[in-house]
């Protein structure tokens, strides 16, 4: 038996941001809903315990640096990805009414949708409800797996020297004060230390579900407009007066609906384009860092850094293709309005559906600077990843 959202009939209202929602709320942050001290003291002990694992690793590190490169390695590759997920978390936390409002306003938009019945609106709304859900969850799955990943190889680096000079790891490479490596203090810190992998998971998969949940649902409605102007623009011999004009009534509805929509891409860039242009640099640099420590590392360690590897790629491929199919769904728009039969209508009709299909020739996109988030993005990370790892493999 698998969880029932998963599945394809569980409610589409539940399914609405389900992993940002879900995310967060494991780490105490509410989108929309009054948070009580008691949420407001587990946030907060997460963040500090994300930002306080992120400076003991930085520590291990920089300490490891000259004596053993490759520890060192071993401690800056999550580093770089905990010290990101702290940023967003900390960001979501302090933009969490402006990410509310986006969620109620495209929730009711998306209502107004549900309130046209047609089997293809109901398929594509469906289609883009569970992709969302399944691939979030995907990446919360896989960041689970990482962390376990290196759990176990602590535990048995630890069994494996239980009969030489014992030495208390940490799951990630983090140095504490000496107590916290001493018993009986290791399995509180042990604990603790395991927690901040968990909270970087939490906030990874609800920070880039966000991303491409949005993205994704923007592209629904943006299918949902190109089915009402092929609705409209129907082929239709010598239309009359009032067939005309109900037909223009519907067209202007679509042009604002339109707008709407870019607006509201709009908002959600000036939110995201921050957390999304940081989290684009550090992925590129986790990928190099990981495939670097796979190339260095032998045997079982090599497994962590693989699964490691495919998250933090999956994340980012996410961004690419939310980002794609909205922009793709966007110029259809304008392809399903030059393809209908809208010279048949009259003057003001054609001229409605003219402005549809110029506004169209500019895709709406989530503007982050430097880029959009795009499959030929992607291409090019994956690219510059490859030549850190070439550089790296010639300086050592």
């Amino acid at each position: 038996m698998y969880p029932r959202f998963l599945d394809r009939n569980y409610p589409l209202a539940k399914h609405l941001f389900f992993v940002t929602r879900y995310s967060f709320g494991l780490l105490g942050l509410r989108f929309g809903r009054k948070m009580t001290w008691l949420h407001l003291s587990w946030l907060l002990f997460n963040f500090l315990n994300l930002a306080h694992c992120c400076q003991a690793e930085f520590v291990f590190g920089w300490s490891h640096l000259r004596s053993s490169p490759v520890d060192a390695m071993d401690a800056f590759c999550p580093l770089a990805c905990s010290f990101t997920t702290l940023f967003k978390l900390g960001w979501m936390w302090w933009r969490r009414q402006e990410v509310a409002a986006l969620m109620d306003r495209i929730r009711l938009l998306i209502e107004q949708q549900e309130g046209r019945r047609d089997p293809r609106r109901d398929s594509a709304q469906r289609s883009y409800y569970v992709m969302v859900t399944r691939c979030g969850m995907l990446v919360f799955t896989l960041g689970s797996i990482t962390t376990g990943a290196f759990v176990l190889r602590s535990l048995w680096e630890m069994y494996a020297r239980r009969r030489q000079e014992f030495k208390f790891d940490m799951p990630f490479r983090m140095l504490f004060p000496d107590f916290a490596h001493r018993m009986p203090w290791f399995p509180v810190f042990y604990l603790y230390s395991t927690w901040s992998g968990q909270v970087t998971v939490y906030a990874f998969a609800g920070t880039d579900g966000f991303f491409f949940g949005f993205t994704l649902y923007m592209a629904f409605l943006l299918r949902a407009l190109r089915f009402d102007v092929q609705d409209a623009l129907r082929p239709v011999e010598d239309p009359s007066a009032g067939e005309s004009e109900r037909c223009c009534q519907r067209l202007a509805e679509i042009v604002d609906r339109h707008n709407e929509v870019e607006e509201i891409v709009q908002v959600f860039s000036g939110i995201m384009a921050a957390p999304t242009f940081v989290h684009f640099v550090s992925a590129s640099l986790v990928i190099a860092t990981s495939v670097i420590d796979i190339l260095l590392y032998s045997g079982y360690n090599i497994i962590r850094y693989v699964v490691y590897t495919f998250t933090v790629s999956s994340a980012i491929f996410l961004y690419c293709y939310g980002g794609t199919e909205m922009s793709t769904e966007s110029l259809s728009l304008g392809e399903a309005a030059y393809s209908s039969a809208w010279y048949k209508w009259d003057r003001e009709t054609r001229r409605r559906a003219l402005l549809i299909i110029l506004r169209a020739q500019r895709p709406i996109m989530v503007r982050v600077p430097f880029f959009a988030p795009s499959l030929p993005v992607f291409t090019s990370v994956i690219k510059f990843t490859g030549s850190i790892v070439a550089l790296a493999k010639t300086i050592l």
